[in-house]
């Protein structure tokens, strides 16, 4: 393999930043991979970018690749027969002022330079409207009538234009700018609005309505490793935790085949056994809830957000009546955005099936993921006797119980933890008295005495044992804070490895 030359050490090393450098900054990364014989190596390192084409000067001592102003050339012109047969395109009234520096009536020479470095020799006609010299080029670059060319500016006072083809800038984008995005991301390690990350790689500020920012914008919406997040910032799919990650692809999802994939996956998140064979139809699935006495069944289905009068005429209603038939399932859910078609509602109802809004589904996906629900508890959220947001009502009432429970037992601690440092005992009479003025203090809840005693009596009976009581009726936490936690976590291990 030769041996590269300087400037061939400085284009590598611009593309693997990709970002234009100070030449003294390009000259000591240089210098780490080669020895520069000159007197004054940042000189020679700057004056070879200086004749080479694939350099461009972006402002005082910063280089920069000439490919890259592609970014900056957001002037389309879409190409007629004329133009491809003539090798020449118009001065339109969105060019000129590019080009204003020349109104006279003799034709002037410009050089534009492509993504390859290559120039091109070109003349403008300011009175003529036209700027010509293009004919080998186009021909070079396979182009054809109604395909885009995009120019861009230089150096005006040297008269040097950059140029290139739409679809070498689509491939250019897709084949390298999707990994720049990532890398920005996982550096940054927080979500960034478009303009940041437009600024971040163009190097440049926002200019909206040019094809370089629909092109991020269309890598941000189609690779799967980017989201969206809250409507306002981008961010990478890796980061979110399951819950969130289903939660997305519920509302996501523009297909049929997508959401039936994305409900399986919530429904086998929530707990279910989920069964789907090829007896049954591919679009519906069934999710058991073993519970011995009072296991129960549900068929799930879905629609996406797009559906249509089309869409509800060709769903496969009597499968699913034969369906309930062959698995005697308790209910049959039907799941989508919103329900907005009289012809969906109604058939719905004559058919027996319960419709199911997504923000139900991820609620409860969501509230599983921070404390799981019991199966018999997400019984009654679909539970065929109710309307789905009834259902919803009660099941957030057992949700709302249940954290006040776990808050409670969290107060308890917390005042025996400071009873700890105080050196004192603390009673059930003294424990009821606190946690009634750490209630009213903080309008938390209503303190159930009775409920405060079973909590004593778990904390302070096996496997837990986190609480000792006297013969007196003193209490004391038998754990140090760190080994209290650890406890805690140990004891889940146990329980929950096999």
């Amino acid at each position: 393999m030769p041996r590269k030359s300087i400037a061939d050490l400085a284009y590598s090393i611009l593309e693997e930043n990709h970002r234009p450098m100070h030449y003294r900054k390009i000259t000591e990364e240089i210098m780490k991979i080669k020895e520069i014989k000159a007197d004054h190596p940042h000189h020679e390192v700057n004056a070879l970018m200086g004749v080479d084409r694939r350099f461009v000067r972006y402002q005082r001592g910063i280089w920069g690749l000439t490919k890259w102003k592609y970014r900056e050339a957001n002037l389309p012109y879409t190409l007629t027969s004329y133009c491809l047969r003539n090798g020449s395109i118009f001065l339109t009234s969105y060019l000129k002022p590019y080009f204003s520096w020349h109104r006279e009536e003799r034709v002037v020479e410009v050089i534009f330079i492509d993504g390859e470095g290559e120039e091109i020799k070109a003349t403008v006609d300011y009175q003529q409207k036209l700027i010509s010299g293009f004919q080998e080029w186009f021909r070079k670059r396979e182009l054809e009538v109604n395909d885009t060319i995009l120019i861009g500016l230089i150096d005006e006072s040297r008269k040097r234009y950059f140029i290139t083809a739409e679809k070498e800038i689509k491939h250019e984008t897709e084949k390298d700018m999707a990994d720049i995005i990532y890398q920005i991301l996982q550096k940054e390690g927080q979500a960034l609005s478009f303009h940041q990350i437009y600024s971040e790689v163009t190097k440049t500020e926002l200019q909206s309505g040019s094809l370089f920012e629909k092109y991020i914008q269309e890598i941000l919406n189609n690779d799967f490793r980017f989201v969206l997040i809250n409507n306002k910032q981008w961010g990478l799919w890796e980061w979110l935790n399951e819950a969130e990650q289903l939660s997305l692809n519920l509302y996501s999802a523009d297909s049929r085949e997508k959401i039936f994939n994305t409900l399986h996956r919530c429904f086998q998140f929530l707990g279910y056994k989920v069964e789907a064979t090829q007896e049954i139809q591919p679009s519906f699935f069934l999710a058991r809830a073993h519970l011995a006495v009072q296991s129960y069944a549900l068929i799930i289905t879905g629609l996406p957000g797009n559906y249509n009068i089309d869409t509800i005429v060709s769903f496969d209603w009597l499968a699913l009546k034969k369906l309930r038939e062959k698995t005697n399932a308790d209910s049959i859910i039907l799941f989508s955005e919103k329900f907005s078609l009289p012809e969906l509602i109604n058939r719905a109802s004559e058919e027996g099936v319960q419709l199911y809004e997504l923000s139900i589904l991820d609620y409860i996906i969501k509230e599983h993921k921070r404390i799981p629900f019991s199966l018999l508890d997400l019984r009654i959220a679909f539970s065929p006797l109710h309307h789905p947001r009834n259902n919803l009502a009660k099941l957030k009432e057992i949700r709302e119980n249940q954290q006040q429970n776990w808050l409670l037992v969290k107060m308890v601690i917390n005042i025996l933890q400071k009873v700890r440092t105080k050196n004192v005992f603390m009673d059930i009479n003294l424990l009821l008295k606190e946690l009634e003025l750490m209630a009213n203090s903080h309008n938390q809840l209503k303190i159930d005495h009775a409920l405060v005693r079973k909590i004593i009596t778990f904390l302070n009976q096996e496997p837990f044992k986190l609480i000792e009581i006297s013969e007196s009726g003193n209490m004391v936490l038998v754990y140090s804070d760190n080994l209290f936690k650890e406890k805690i976590s140990n004891i889940w291990q146990l329980i929950l490895s096999n």
